[in-house]
């Protein structure tokens, strides 16, 4: 079996230093025309504190993972263990062009971590909001050296305006070299049964010529070296524009291109998505009940008042600590 990689993206928020450095080059919100609640630094950069228990999910239901990646703006999480051998914390500039730096949007930073020196051909991308909360195999990620996927046609969501413009211009990416042709000519692998109702999506955007956009199941994301390196040569000057803007713009290209073109390409085998969106917001028994189920599991952040974010913080913790009682490999 070929090694697989996992690459982890983090930020501490709240730190005085990481700050000050954002706050030299954002535009003040009221000069922003993006700037809305839903956008705002405090929900997109504030910490759970739950990244302890993303490794420690690693260890307990992925220990076959060959190395682990976590990715840092010059930040150390004070738990971490450096000295693990599987371990290694990666800072923007050892694999980012100094030319786009410093970065404060995910969009540059996953449009360049195949960069990462002695990274695998085979990693999968993590963001830390995501966890491992069932016994997981290599096969739910690569059969054989391909990416296991789901191949579900999808229109644009237009909740978050930002998200909603950067699909459009992954979509308008990709419709520059593909179509709903591409996905006739490999549609048993875009119809495998077991994508259950996200089979109707599908057969109803077939008939139109271009693509409307891709299901995004929002988990970890199988992706070989070769389609990122595939994708720059080809379309290198439009990557290059999003990894000049610092923040995020909804004229963005976003690192889920490297997926659709593994999809659009048919270079993946057909598997139903194993990970659980859930939304912070949702009552607390829906997220206990999704830990306890399914294999993973992605809690995205969203608006909620100060006391609010406490309180959910604290009950996450309680559902983690009897989750994964014990400190793993990754922390001192």
């Amino acid at each position: 079996m070929e090694k697989i990689d996992f690459v982890i993206t983090w930020v501490d928020g709240s730190d005085p230093k990481w700050q000050e450095k954002k706050n030299v080059y954002k535009k003040p919100v009221k000069d922003d025309p993006w700037a809305t609640e839903e956008n705002s630094d405090s929900v997109r950069f504030r910490d759970w504190d739950l990244l302890p228990f993303l490794f420690r999910s690693i260890e307990v239901n992925a220990p076959w993972v060959n190395h682990v990646y976590l990715v840092t703006d010059g930040q150390v999480p004070s738990f971490l263990n450096t000295d693990c051998e599987k371990l290694t914390v990666v800072d923007h500039k050892a694999f980012i062009p100094e030319k786009y730096l410093p970065v404060f949007s995910a969009n540059p930073i996953e449009l360049n971590v195949f960069r990462i020196s002695g990274l695998q051909e085979q990693y999968v991308f993590f963001n830390d909001d995501t966890f491992l909360v069932n016994p997981c195999r290599p096969e739910d990620y690569f059969k054989n050296g391909v990416p296991c996927d789901e191949g579900s046609l999808n229109g644009i969501n237009g909740k978050d305006e930002i998200f909603a413009g950067m699909q459009f211009q992954n979509m308008s990416l990709m419709n520059r070299h593909y179509s709903t042709r591409n996905v006739r000519k490999h549609i048993s692998k875009w119809l495998y049964p077991g994508y259950g109702k996200n089979l109707l999506r599908t057969l109803l955007l077939l008939p139109f010529s271009r693509l409307q956009g891709i299901y995004n199941h929002h988990g970890p994301m199988p992706i070989l070296k070769t389609t990122c390196k595939r994708v720059w040569k080809r379309d290198g000057k439009l990557l290059d524009e999003t990894c000049h803007h610092r923040f995020r713009s909804p004229f963005d290209i976003t690192g889920y291109v490297f997926r659709y073109e593994q999809l659009l390409s048919g270079r993946f085998v057909p598997a139903k998505s194993i990970n659980r969106y859930l939304d912070v917001t949702m009552p607390i028994k829906t997220i206990e009940k999704a830990i306890e189920k399914e294999k993973s599991v992605c809690i995205n952040d969203g608006a909620m008042s100060e006391a609010a974010f406490a309180k959910r913080k604290a009950e996450l913790h309680r559902l983690f600590e009897r989750k994964f009682p014990s400190k793993s490999m990754f922390e001192k």
